[in-house]
């Protein structure tokens, strides 16, 4: 019998704080990103709170949103048109009738910093919203309306997580029925889609949430508040300039600015940046109608943040397929049977066009895992899900046969934002000899890092693939912390027979807060003969142990399919907990052996256009051509590239400067596996792991990247 326990819920969830009121919606056309796609029809409310948010209907999931008190806005009363400039995110809008522009215009300008005393109250559509709106008129203090912003974000902040519970247990339920039958497939279908939602809504919260913060930081470095309510210095990331719809504006000052206008007059005074700027009044009336434009002309709707980050489109193949003959590195393989290849120079043709910063962002394909930890509140269920992500890391690695990334420069850096899936990325290469790779993600609900030494052999048959280092995650609102290294993975049959990729060994995933842990089983491959790939493979078992060392759960299945759980150790009744997404890049054999996920690794969407710091691999200019099938002109520059980096660190080392790594420090660790420190180490060297400073995304925000940045390409 299924059943579901939702009362204490809806107390849990009647007993939060009221959201904050609407004091405007209606519909209204919005531009979408590309000039070609025109405009959409959506339904846009105003908050009490001054945040405008926008959905495809009246009470569905909210598509994007943007606080009013931060934003440039512009209008065009002929033509009906508002823009909204937050400086991450841009709305081109465009009313019904000339009245509906005019109350729209009125309450939006009625929640701007910048509205000036004479200009007349807007008409509130309800008490709260008039009380606001006079607040403001009155001058009261604007901190006041900060916290309550941040406060109501929060409120639904925790409103979302009662949803996200809610439907963490009714999945579990559902998973519990025994005889499945049509009625509970159907349930699971519809329980999957309210996840998707709710990751949706939740990541919308905690971007409000942030930019909420972002207010009131901003407000507290505001010099003279108290006096001068209708200063505020806003942040833009935006590359371009302001020019008028007809007639450019003359003044164009470079691609790093964001030029206001004050009744026709240019204002630029910066205090503390180029990226900070006074912004008395940003309305901009008929006569100086802007729209945002880059260096190419193109409108800078075509690839803005507007809240639809999330949607972007990204590519689902490669540009080229796959290239180059892997048959002439076994010679090289031969001469170095024994010895670590991470120090020969291979030929180009080895290669697959990703570089080990990429792959480390691979282990993030199932990030939604570390969601659902999150969210249990049982400590051996978030136990559970570690450790099912910490092997679902492999999953993308099942039809990769015989390459290898690309290795990376000195101080060459990746980064990885998306926020479909709620995490940023970022990852350096920290060491040359050894090569050592450091990553950081984090999101909402977990942080996760690694600093691993990555080496390979090959033993006359076989290569195997070494990665030594401890890989930590921590979840957000418990102690947690869990920490596991990884066995090595091993490329069989590499000169004879079907070749195929295997990982063999144990890897134990260990809850430092509870003592708990589990032991993960990577079984060899059976069957198939001398020279064949072995018919039965890519078995895992999972024990979990509880801090007595005593048995608690069991999970089985392949690190390449599908992983389930033996409820109440049955071999016969298991529930599913994660399944590996099938290869959706069209003919992905052609392709590398790549998923989707990795395929849209090296792509430059709009999120990354324009804000990636010089050392990105995606600037790579040898990575890019071999990726396009380029490989002669690749190898080239790949040999170019190389010898650049081996004269600037012949040319440090004559000057006695070492190398440093520019986004992280190498600081205490107090989880690193004992088994993987090198005997011949100092004490305190080996108890040091190389960690995130936090440095990169304060950066990236600012759009300031250090001048010193060495130039590797």
């Amino acid at each position: 019998m299924l059943t579901f326990s939702v009362v204490l819920l809806e107390a849990a969830v009647a007993s939060l704080p009221p959201t904050p009121t609407t004091c405007m919606s209606g519909w209204l056309l919005k531009k979408k990103r590309k000039r070609i796609q025109g405009w959409a029809k959506r339904w846009f409310v105003l908050s009490s709170s001054g945040v405008l948010s926008y959905s495809v209907e009246p009470n569905s999931i909210i598509r994007g949103s943007l606080q009013i008190m931060v934003s440039a806005i512009s209008s065009h009363p002929k033509q009906r048109l508002i823009h909204i400039d937050s400086g991450t995110t841009l709305y081109h809008l465009k009313t019904f009738t000339v009245e509906e522009h005019t109350k729209w215009l009125d309450s939006l300008k009625a929640y701007h910093l910048n509205a000036s005393e004479e200009e007349e109250s807007p008409k509130a559509l309800d008490n709260q919203g008039a009380t606001v709106m006079d607040s403001l008129k009155a001058g009261q203090d604007i901190k006041t309306m900060i916290e309550s912003g941040i406060q109501g974000a929060s409120h639904l902040d925790e409103q979302s997580d009662a949803m996200a519970k809610m439907i963490y247990d009714m999945e579990k339920q559902i998973a519990r029925a025994p005889d499945p039958k049509p009625w509970v497939e159907e349930l699971k279908k519809m329980a999957d889609e309210l996840a998707k939602q709710q990751k949706q809504v939740s990541a919308t919260i905690y971007d409000q949430q942030r930019l909420w913060k972002s207010v009131q930081e901003t407000y507290k470095i505001s010099p003279n508040r108290a006096n001068r309510r209708s200063h505020l210095f806003l942040k833009s990331p935006s590359i371009g300039l302001l020019q008028e719809e007809k007639t450019a504006k003359e003044g164009y000052e470079g691609v790093v600015g964001y030029v206001m206008h004050e009744r026709g007059t240019r204002s630029q005074t910066s205090l503390f940046s180029d990226q900070f700027f006074d912004a008395e009044d940003t309305f901009s009336s008929e006569e100086e109608y802007c729209l945002v434009a880059d260096t190419n002309g193109a409108t800078a709707a075509d690839d803005s943040s507007d809240g639809e980050e999330a949607n972007v489109e990204r590519r689902r193949n490669l540009p080229s397929p796959t290239v180059g003959d892997t048959g002439s590195a076994l010679s090289i393989f031969r001469k170095n049977i024994g010895k670590d290849l991470s120090t020969v120079t291979m030929p180009i043709s080895m290669n697959e066009p990703i570089s080990l910063l990429q792959k480390a962002c691979e282990d993030m394909e199932y990030s939604e895992l570390l969601d659902k930890a999150s969210l249990c509140t049982d400590t051996m269920d978030r136990l559970m899900y570690v450790v099912v992500f910490a092997v679902s890391g492999y999953a993308s690695s099942q039809h990769r046969i015989g390459r290898k990334p690309f290795n990376p420069m000195m101080t060459e850096t990746y980064e990885c934002i998306r926020p479909e899936k709620g995490f940023r990325f970022i990852s350096e290469k920290v060491s040359h000899n050894p090569l050592v790779i450091a990553a950081h993600a984090e999101s909402k609900n977990y942080s996760m890092w690694q600093s691993t030494k990555i080496r390979s052999k090959f033993w006359g048959k076989s290569m195997e693939f070494i990665t030594e280092g401890t890989f930590h995650v921590t979840l957000h609102g418990s102690n947690d912390h869990f920490t596991y290294s990884k066995p090595s993975s091993w490329m069989r049959n590499m000169i004879a027979g079907g070749k195929y990729l295997e990982h063999a060994g144990e890897m134990k995933v260990v809850n430092h807060a509870t003592e708990e842990y589990a032991i993960v089983t990577f079984k060899e491959g059976t069957g198939g003969g001398l020279f064949g790939a072995p018919t039965q493979r890519n078995d895992v078992i999972i024990t979990l142990f509880d801090k007595n060392n005593t048995k608690c759960r069991r999970v089985v299945g392949k690190w390449s399919e599908q992983l389930a759980e033996e409820l109440d150790m049955n071999k016969q009744t298991l529930s599913v907990l994660w399944t590996a997404n099938a290869p959706k890049a069209e003919e992905y054999e052609k392709y590398y052996g790549f998923t989707l996920f990795s395929v849209q690794l090296n792509e430059v969407t709009s999120i990354e256009k324009g804000h990636l710091p010089k050392t990105d691999t995606r600037l790579r200019p040898d990575q890019q051509l071999y990726e396009k099938g380029r490989v002669d002109e690749a190898d080239l520059e790949k040999q170019r590239i190389e010898q650049k980096q081996r004269d600037r660190r012949k040319e440090m080392e004559m000057q006695n400067i070492p190398w440093e790594p520019r986004w992280f420090k190498l600081l205490p660790d107090d989880y690193i596996h004992t088994h993987l420190v090198d005997p011949s180490m100092e004490q305190n060297e080996a108890s040091t792991s190389w960690q995130f400073s936090g440095e990169y995304w304060k950066l990236r925000e600012l759009g300031q990247w250090p001048n010193d940045l060495i130039d590797i390409w």
